[in-house]
């Protein structure tokens, strides 16, 4: 039975359950049975009975014999008619609201994925401890020539001595490409003959050359100069005190290692370490040239501002410094040249004279 038929059938039992009253209540009046009011009951009884009803009742009438489930899917045929003609009340004002729609599975969030790097074959130089060293640009990261590492700046060291430190700092060198290998071979970085070639970072590339160049100098004495303590978290950690007095160009260690005592410039103190932690981290994107983006005041220094601005003066001045020596090494190799020309000018003139003279 469904919930129409339910409440179709509980209205109906209330009426009918008011005309006995109303029947009882008129027979207690009027207990006459010949009684003209009796007739006007029994149309009014007629008026309430439908004909759709008439056929509901008989359709439960001949199947409450058969079964006990009731009419079943006879019942069904003539829900429509039955809910046109006779509303129920309760269920007339009240909103239909749509099912809920089903749950969808969370979406997977998919891995940011970069360009592809167009830079594998093209060549480009950089400098390293004042050595131009040819290199390529992969993964955002310069790829030195590690053979052309070892001719222009480690030139001084054996090759027992390097592998050891490749050992304790776990460094490891890429193979180049066959391209690469050309381009090497073009710009004449390396010679003909040769089949194969490393490329180091330029991240392991500092940690090597700090390891094998960079010792530190002996401390100097500060009298009523202004000091305070820095910190760089490359590569692990180290404590140092700084002096911004101390810098010249020529000799800029201005920064004295709290564990060894000795003296490095801002650029080499954030490539100096004394623990091993981190040998074992992958690392990527040093250059120490941004050594003012490591070098930090250390937070136990109360005038943390005033310290920080001393440091932004320093690294303003080591600029400064290098803008203008790179200006009188240009302005030098410019005079060389001029003064090159002038003599093959003038071992020309010379060559003509005398063959002039001769002839």
């Amino acid at each position: 039975m469904t919930y129409e038929h339910y409440k179709f059938v509980k209205l109906k039992l209330k009426k009918k359950k008011l005309r006995k009253n109303r029947q009882n209540s008129e027979k207690k009046s009027k207990p006459d049975k010949n009684s003209p009011h009796k007739t006007t009951q029994s149309t009014k009884m007629n008026e309430f009975v439908t004909p759709h009803l008439r056929s509901v009742l008989k359709i439960y009438q001949d199947s409450a014999t058969k079964s006990l489930q009731g009419p079943g899917s006879s019942i069904v045929v003539h829900s429509s008619a039955m809910k046109k003609e006779i509303p129920s009340p309760d269920l007339r004002d009240e909103p239909i609201t749509p099912a809920p729609p089903p749950l969808q599975p969370p979406e997977i969030p998919q891995p940011v994925l970069s360009a592809a790097d167009t830079g594998r074959s093209v060549l480009y130089e950089t400098i390293l401890e004042g050595k131009q060293i040819g290199c390529f640009l992969l993964g955002g990261e310069m790829r030195l020539c590690f053979p052309q590492v070892l001719n222009n700046v480690l030139m001084d060291f054996g090759l027992d001595q390097i592998n050891r430190i490749f050992d304790e700092l776990r460094i490891f060198c890429s193979q180049c490409s066959p391209d690469q290998l050309n381009q090497f071979k073009a710009a004449k970085i390396l010679p003909e003959d040769v089949n194969t070639s490393g490329l180091i970072t330029r991240t392991n590339a500092e940690r090597l050359c700090s390891a094998l160049l960079h010792r530190g100098d002996r401390p100097l004495i500060a009298k009523n100069a202004i000091s305070f303590r820095v910190i760089h978290r490359c590569f692990g950690k180290c404590e140092g005190i700084c002096t911004p007095e101390f810098y010249s160009y020529k000799e800029p260690g201005c920064i004295r290692c709290v564990e060894c005592n000795l003296m490095f410039s801002p650029q080499r103190f954030v490539c100096h370490v004394h623990s091993n932690q981190e040998n074992s981290t992958l690392h990527w994107g040093f250059d120490s040239n941004n050594w003012r983006a490591y070098l930090q005041v250390s937070e136990d220094e109360e005038n943390r501002e005033k310290y920080s601005t001393l440091l932004d003066e320093l690294r303003d001045r080591e600029q400064r410094d290098m803008v203008l020596a790179y200006n009188i090494q240009r302005d030098v190799s410019n005079l060389k040249r001029k003064v090159c020309i002038k003599c093959t000018v003038f071992r020309l003139a010379v060559c003509v004279f005398f063959l002039s003279y001769f002839n």
